[in-house]
């Protein structure tokens, strides 16, 4: 597929996930303007996140940056997706996020991305209790991804450089979500 084609057929999925259930902001971007830094992955593992080391989707389960880095390198565009509501459907609202992600990422590939690829926003919140330890396997595979965070992504600066920033508002909360597209 040629670059035009991909950019027509990227637009195609920003159409997709704009219709996605919950979501109430999408951005087709160039990955270029996607911000990675190592902080945001250190963040994870010392700055006390609740999350480190009993998810699957996140730290240390996950890539380590320099791999995804390389992984990363390959793509052209990406979809951002978020997710606004009350900070009292903090849970529903994720959840929401988490399937809009992994519908467009599917959208994605049947329109001719074939190594699309979604992250979500925080932790994946698909169980109740994530299995852990040695051999320990998640059993929603099909459907979990890793977040922006744990990939070193920093959100608020990615949203900014774009011009879909990120209020913090009392009472708020605002998830963000994005598709890799190659």
């Amino acid at each position: 597929m040629d670059l035009i084609q991909k950019f027509e057929n990227a637009r195609k999925v920003l159409e997709f996930a704009k219709d996605c259930e919950g979501v109430s902001k999408v951005k087709l971007i160039e990955t270029r303007d996607i911000v990675v830094d190592e902080r945001v992955r250190f963040q994870c593992s010392h700055s006390g996140c609740r999350e480190y080391g009993k998810r699957l989707m996140c730290p240390p389960f996950v890539p380590e940056m320099e791999e995804f880095k390389k992984v990363f390198s390959n793509y052209i565009f990406a979809v951002l997706i978020q997710v606004s509501g009350p900070s009292c459907d903090v849970l529903r609202l994720a959840k929401l996020l988490h399937e809009a992600v992994y519908k467009t990422e599917k959208k994605a590939f049947s329109l001719g991305f074939p190594f699309a690829a979604g992250l979500i926003g925080g932790p994946c919140s698909l169980c109740e209790k994530c299995p852990t330890g040695e051999n320990a396997k998640c059993i929603k595979r099909e459907k979990a991804r890793p977040s922006m965070e744990a990939m070193g992504i920093d959100v608020i600066k990615t949203c900014k450089k774009v011009g879909m920033e990120i209020e913090f508002k009392e009472g708020e909360v605002t998830w963000t979500g994005l598709v890799l597209l190659d």
